[in-house]
């Protein structure tokens, strides 16, 4: 177990040795003070926070409330280097009573690995690291960890001892104890290729982002929410075209749906932008797939609703549960313009707005978040050969992985390229924004993920590069 030591000031996190003391921080009146001196030896409750951070949002008055409940446990909220006025507004609007500090240096941040929002560190009366959350906590996770922390037991930090081995990406199988986490899905033992650990919480409870499971379809000409640039998942199936915007895939993620007479699966992860069809077929039957609320890697985790199985929506692999292993067929599909489907498709039907779920589908509820290098959630793996959300086409050839930036595709329409010995030909239409690529070896048309450039590394640490 990590261990913290409070001396002077806060010292540096690390597996039992000191790096100096970290600079004195400040209430928010401008009192200097020092982590040390609000937990005053109490079990502790730490959380990194931004005013601009909707999961923060939600988090806090679950704070306050065990605040207020629980006296014998401190409860310290740090803000990410924001302008003391905002915090101050902040914490006064929405009527916080306990602490929270300023770290206008990052010192308390760096020194406990802080680089997301939020972040929950719990301390037991020694200082000792009981557990750390990167990204949201459910209700029920901080009631669990208040329990254990009132009975002061040492408990496994989430990010020391991943199941699979410390800093994998995946394992090799097995099953593990079931973690608190997934305690409402699975008990005793559970299969799983990823380490249990990495799997957060997107803050939305099983089902809380709905699916569209009995969607309903209106024509090109009605689809007047519509705006010729807007992107979507155009599917071809025998004689039936079907567009699914982004729009609606925002708010919702997974569509189940039957084209062609063959039963699919639309899923679009807005995190990471990774959109794909499947068949949803799996070794069970037909199955619908929802989503779980899970992330792995930042990017969605679904689950069929004939095992509650965990599935990656980026590899389309089982990675949780009775079907651990197996894997969904993909099936061809085309991100494009709706100006394409007008042109190009002008008997395809539109997904409607009429979902059954009231949301603002005029709204981006992750506006800007395209543009911003960051993410809601941590990944292990970055690189920083292509900003983190540029948006790339990647496949994985003889277990080769590659991603080709779009922005070269348009550039170039035509693309030649070899993998381990394997010819591959990528085209891109310009007119229609369509993507093909085939492995000229085999005469097979290669499905490929789509999707931002951080996602697919988070996947494909070692993936190679198409570069000019």
């Amino acid at each position: 177990m990590k261990r913290l030591l409070l001396m002077i000031g806060l010292l540096s996190l690390s597996a039992c040795n000191s790096a100096g003391a970290v600079d004195r921080v400040t209430l928010l009146d401008g009192t200097e003070t020092t982590l040390e001196e609000q937990i005053a030896g109490k079990p502790a409750i730490v959380n990194f926070w931004a005013a601009w951070c909707p999961f923060c949002k939600e988090e806090l008055p679950l704070f306050e409330k065990v605040a207020r409940e629980h006296p014998e446990i401190s409860v310290i909220g740090v803000n990410l280097q924001e302008p003391l006025s905002t915090v101050k507004n902040y914490w006064k609007k929405d009527g916080y009573m306990f602490e929270t500090l300023l770290d206008p240096k990052a010192e308390l941040s760096q020194k406990f690995g802080v680089f997301t929002q939020p972040t929950t560190v719990f301390l037991n009366a020694a200082g000792d690291i009981l557990f750390k959350k990167n990204g949201p906590l459910t209700e029920e996770e901080l009631a669990e960890r208040v329990q254990e922390l009132s009975r002061n037991v040492p408990i496994q930090s989430e990010n020391t001892s991943p199941s699979c081995g410390s800093g994998s990406l995946v394992c090799n199988g097995g099953s593990s104890p079931v973690p608190s986490l997934l305690s409402d899905w699975y008990q005793g033992q559970v299969k799983h290729l990823i380490p249990l650990t990495d799997i957060l919480s997107g803050g939305p409870s099983k089902d809380g982002i709905p699916s569209i499971d009995t969607p309903k379809f209106i024509a090109v000409n009605d689809a007047t929410f519509l705006a010729e640039g807007d992107l979507g998942l155009l599917l071809t199936i025998g004689s039936d075209t079907r567009f699914y915007p982004f729009r609606i895939l925002n708010w919702h993620e997974i569509v189940n749906d039957t084209v062609g007479g063959k039963p699919v699966t639309i899923t679009y992860c807005p995190l990471c932008a990774t959109a794909i069809v499947y068949d949803r077929t799996i070794s069970r039957g037909i199955s619908e797939f929802g989503v779980s609320g899970f992330l792995y890697q930042s990017n969605l985790l679904m689950y069929d609703r004939l095992t509650d199985s965990l599935w990656s929506q980026a590899t389309a692999q089982a990675v949780v549960g009775p079907l651990t292993g197996e894997r969904l067929k993909p099936l061809r599909s085309n991100i494009v313009q709706f100006g394409t489907v007008q042109k190009q498709h002008s008997d395809a039907q539109i997904l409607s707005t009429d979902t059954g779920q009231h949301r603002d589908y005029s709204r981006n509820p992750y506006e800007g978040y395209e543009r911003d290098s960051g993410t809601y959630f941590p990944v292990r793996k970055t690189d920083t050969r292509l900003h983190a959300k540029d948006l790339v086409y990647g496949i994985v050839v003889g277990g080769k992985a590659k991603a080709y930036p779009l922005t070269i595709l348009r550039k170039s329409g035509t693309i030649n390229d070899d993998i381990d010995g394997v010819e591959i030909e990528v085209v891109y239409d310009a007119e229609t924004q369509v993507v093909t690529f085939q492995n000229l070896e085999k005469g097979e048309e290669i499905i490929p993920l789509y999707g931002f450039w951080f996602s697919w590394v988070a996947q494909y640490p070692t993936t190679d590069l198409y570069q000019e």
